[in-house]
């Protein structure tokens, strides 16, 4: 059986981390009442960080007026291709009566059409230091020739992402390790799995439920950019252009080399989220906090992402125990201690509360501090940084109780899911390719 062709990517990312053009086009510029003409580059940037920008170049404005163009009151403003973007002017440059300068767009993605009016029945999304993934269930039957594919399946929706052909992945990080940045690893396309055409609007519905289920599995900021809509002739539809986060999270529950866990975690993980409002804010809360938790130690620093993801924890309890399950009251649940919150959220999805060996320093002095089980242990030692009243010597204990946190947070998220499969435990595991089965699974 033939393999089918890899994805192309929209645009050609294989100058960065030189700027790459997305779009070439008419620019207005305009101060007050008056209006200067041109022609612009809506630019991907990557240093010193990734961001879109609008290089202008305009005619029409004297050098002599232009310390009155950028020192009056009134604020500068641009068009594109006819459509107004909101931002503010960056670096500039005048000759003789051309002024060039960078435009930075208020807000990312960059849309200029009405996107709910545009329909497509595909879309190419672009994906920058996404791990080099393998072992996707449809790696067999339907990867094209040299690269890795992941299929995300939800009731409605299909999305294929491929790896750089030709096995490029594993050279790109290496760029990525040795330089920083950002670089493409993988191209997508999404689709509805009956083949009808979809409007911009639910592309991107999708792609913000993408941004999280992404996010959760690298471990850290993750989300497709620079989509691009296709008619059934291959014609492009709409386009929304926006930059790739940064991110380098040292560990997460997933294992690259089993694509696989994605693959089946993804279509539990989106019934949770079109469930209801307040599930979609829970998840997007909970993972906005984990992300930011899961550190190298840098900014923030473990002690910080301790109480970051202790709140995450203190999220999803809520709405488990409250809103979803109505276990407990609001107010019951708040006269609860910090301990018992966490303890009833772990009893609920079946997780060990024990302390064990794989946190040697809070194990080495539970007794004396009276800790009865990790939940208590955890916030313990989260008082102690937010309210230190006791004066408990807990400081070795931080990075045992971050790891601990963390290691709930992604089994709640998972088990909230309903996902039973395996995992990388970073309690346990000396290799991020090292997996086990969840401990709610029914082999665990």
């Amino acid at each position: 059986m033939s393999r089918p062709e890899p994805l192309l990517p929209a645009y050609d990312f294989s100058f960065a981390p030189e700027p790459v053009c997305l779009l070439r086009g008419a620019v207005e510029v305009g101060l007050g009442n008056d209006r200067f003409s041109g022609t612009a580059d809506l630019l991907l940037k990557f240093l010193p960080r990734p961001r879109v920008v609008v290089h202008a170049s305009v005619q029409g404005t004297p050098h002599s007026r232009l310390p009155f163009f950028f020192d009056t009151p009134d604020d500068p403003s641009l068009s594109f291709n006819g459509q107004s973007i909101e931002g503010f002017r960056g670096r500039w440059k005048a000759n003789a009566d051309t002024l060039d300068l960078d435009w930075h767009p208020q807000c990312e993605p960059v849309v200029l059409c009405d996107m709910q009016s545009k329909t497509s029945v595909a879309a190419i999304l672009h994906l920058f230091n996404f791990p080099d993934f393998r072992g996707g269930q449809h790696q067999a039957t339907a990867a094209p020739a040299g690269c890795a594919l992941l299929v995300l399946e939800s009731e409605d929706w299909r999305v294929s992402f491929q790896s750089l052909p030709n096995n490029a992945v594993p050279q790109v990080w290496e760029r990525i390790t040795a330089e920083g940045g950002c670089f493409l690893t993988h191209v997508a396309k999404l689709e509805r799995k009956d083949g009808k055409p979809f409007s911009g609007g639910e592309a991107c519905e999708q792609r913000s439920l993408l941004a999280n289920f992404l996010s959760f599995t690298k471990g850290g900021r993750c989300s497709t950019v620079c989509e691009v809509g296709l008619d059934a002739a291959g014609e492009k539809t709409w386009e929304a252009f926006g930059s790739p986060p940064i991110s380098s999270p040292p560990y997460s529950w997933f294992n690259p080399s089993k694509a696989s866990q994605a693959e089946l975690l993804f279509p539990l993980f989106a019934k949770r989220w079109q469930q209801s409002d307040e599930w979609r804010d829970c998840l997007r809360s909970a993972i906005y906090w984990y992300v930011q938790a899961n550190t190298s130690g840098d900014s923030p620093g473990i002690d910080a992402a301790l109480i970051l993801a202790q709140s995450a924890l203190e999220r999803l309890a809520y709405h488990h125990l409250v809103v979803d399950k109505k276990m407990i009251s609001p107010e019951g649940l708040d006269r609860l201690k910090a301990s018992d919150r966490l303890r009833r959220l772990f009893s609920s999805l079946n997780l060990p509360v024990g302390i064990g060996a794989a946190t040697p320093e809070i194990q080495k002095v539970a007794s004396s501090l009276k800790w009865v089980d990790a939940p208590h242990a955890m916030t313990d030692i989260r008082n102690e940084l937010v309210h230190p009243v006791s004066k408990k010597q807990v400081a070795d204990c931080f990075f045992d109780a971050w790891k601990l946190s963390l290691w709930y947070l992604e089994l709640s998220v998972l088990a909230l899911c309903g996902y039973d499969d395996t995992y990388t435990s970073r309690l346990t595991a000396k290799y991020v390719t090292e997996s086990e089965k969840v401990p709610w699974g029914k082999n665990a």
